[in-house]
């Protein structure tokens, strides 16, 4: 049977803007008329000042009890136990137990030193190795849930590699008693975001600087992941997790707001995790995000106010693009106005394709930049190399828009927390794209000015996710000298 994908969709495109450009152009137009309205969603994310109704606080007695899951595969163990040990150091929480289900995981040398440290972390730390789950991390945490004490009130979710504050659970449950939420979300943040490593955490820390703000304010905030606290019951009458998408935890969000319960955004930074340890990690963890988030609306927006499924869209979306079908549209088109095939149509098909990558940059850099430069914190420099991530990250981002569009968003993938396999490699695509780009400036003469303007762009993924790797590189060697530092 045919497998139709994002790549599928491209050459093809690309082949009827050659031989058919006005066929194309609706293709194209429809492209850039979403690509502005995803690009208004995200222009606006972030402006709202107005903070979401709280209902009032539980009665002080009603103490949470927390059952703390982190589901593991093919994790190194040493950054495991680490986690494990942060937990263990809490103070002032109360009543606690931390299931770690490892899932999968072939090699018993990265399990066994890991259900050795929980042994001697005391009786309310349980260890579970289990083969043959399905449904990648969403399985897991199903099953940590059927585990979970008959006591616990509340999951909370910690990644393998977030290392988290001694008060986490002592806040968690101070927030909780301020307002009576089914669910919270903390941010996420990055070890060792200093130095060459603050762009990277600053263009990541972007969803929630703006995006997790503005749906709070709508009472609209959804999962991220790791750092969530959902009440027990409320995680039960929904199902449990879902594998339905690569972003699990968006969904299960989407679900418990169709479902009528409530969550908030909490601002506070409570645990640090690890950035993915290279270009194609971070490629593969953003492709993961916008098609997963983008496969999650599929299941639709019914039931939620208007001003939270808005909110709630504007979420999902927040990394999708249309650059596939237009730089599409720009290739093919240009090479038609070489060619001399339907001169009136194939110009005005690489001018509309050129004009919707230019709305693709603005989209995904302006407002980041604008609301970084309005908090007045980082440095010009940390914000170019910010802007220099958001950028490369437009292709990893752009072929996974389509293949949400046609129910295709891969299967899960883990991103790779450790150094093994490491590499500075970016891809051939981004050596393709630049290659074209010059070609088509090299007819400058015959092209119209906006898809001169689209060419230019086709140059920058390159050189700038060359640069995104020497940054990911130091950062490497920032952990290495901590690790050695320690020992």
């Amino acid at each position: 049977m045919l497998r139709v994908d994002g790549r599928g969709v491209f050459l093809g495109l690309m082949a009827l803007a050659v031989l058919v450009p006005v066929a194309a152009l609706f293709i194209v137009a429809l492209a850039t008329i979403i690509q502005g309205g995803l690009g208004a969603l995200n222009l606006f994310a972030g402006s709202s000042r107005r903070p979401a109704e709280m209902k009032a606080g539980a009665p002080a007695d009603q103490a949470p009890f927390f059952s703390v899951h982190i589901a593991t595969h093919e994790e190194p163990s040493q950054m495991v136990i680490e986690t494990l040990h942060a937990l263990a150091r809490q103070q002032g929480a109360p009543g606690y137990e931390v299931i770690l289900l490892d899932n999968n995981t072939r090699d018993p040398a990265l399990w066994h030193p890991v259900e050795r440290a929980c042994r001697g972390l005391g009786p309310n730390v349980r260890f579970y190795h289990v083969d043959g789950v399905e449904g990648a991390k969403a399985g897991a945490l199903n099953i940590a849930l059927r585990l979970t004490h008959p006591a616990a009130s509340h999951v909370v979710i910690v990644d393998a590699d977030y290392q988290v504050e001694p008060d986490f659970l002592a806040t968690a449950a101070a927030e909780l008693r301020r307002s009576d939420d089914d669910f919270l979300q903390f941010p996420q943040a990055y070890r060792k975001d200093g130095g060459a490593a603050a762009g990277l955490s600053l263009e990541l820390a972007d969803y929630f600087l703006r995006h997790a703000r503005e749906a709070d304010c709508a009472g609209a905030m959804l999962l991220t992941g790791t750092l969530s606290v959902i009440r027990r019951s409320a995680l039960e009458a929904v199902g449990g997790w879902s594998a339905r998408t690569i972003t699990e935890d968006a969904e299960l969000g989407l679900r418990l707001r169709r479902f009528g319960f409530r969550g908030r955004f909490v601002d506070r930074l409570v645990g640090r995790g690890l950035l993915p340890m290279d270009f194609s990690g971070l490629a593969l963890q953003r492709y993961r995000w916008t098609a997963g988030n983008a496969a999650t609306i599929s299941g639709g927006l019914g039931g939620l106010p208007t001003r939270s499924a808005v909110q709630v869209f504007a979420q999902l979306t927040a990394w999708a693009n249309m650059a596939l079908p237009l730089t599409a549209g720009l290739i093919g088109g240009a090479c038609a106005v070489l060619l001399g095939h339907d001169g009136r149509a194939a110009t005005l098909l690489t001018d509309l394709s050129g004009f919707g990558l230019l709305l693709v940059a603005l989209s995904v850099c302006l407002p980041m930049v604008l609301s970084t430069v309005l908090r007045g914190r980082p440095s010009l420099a940390v914000i170019l190399d910010a802007l220099s991530v958001r950028i490369a990250m437009i292709v990893p981002s752009a072929l996974a828009s389509v293949d949400a569009l046609l129910g295709r968003s891969g299967s899960f993938e883990r991103t790779a927390k450790d150094e093994t396999g490491a590499s500075e490699k970016v891809g051939w695509v981004f050596s393709a794209l630049f290659v074209v780009g010059l070609m088509l400036l090299w007819n400058v003469s015959a092209l119209p000015w906006f898809s001169l303007t689209g060419a230019a762009l086709l140059l920058l993924p390159l050189p700038l996710a060359r640069a995104t790797c020497e940054r990911l590189a130091a950062y490497r060697a920032s952990l290495r000298i901590t690790e050695e530092v320690r020992a």
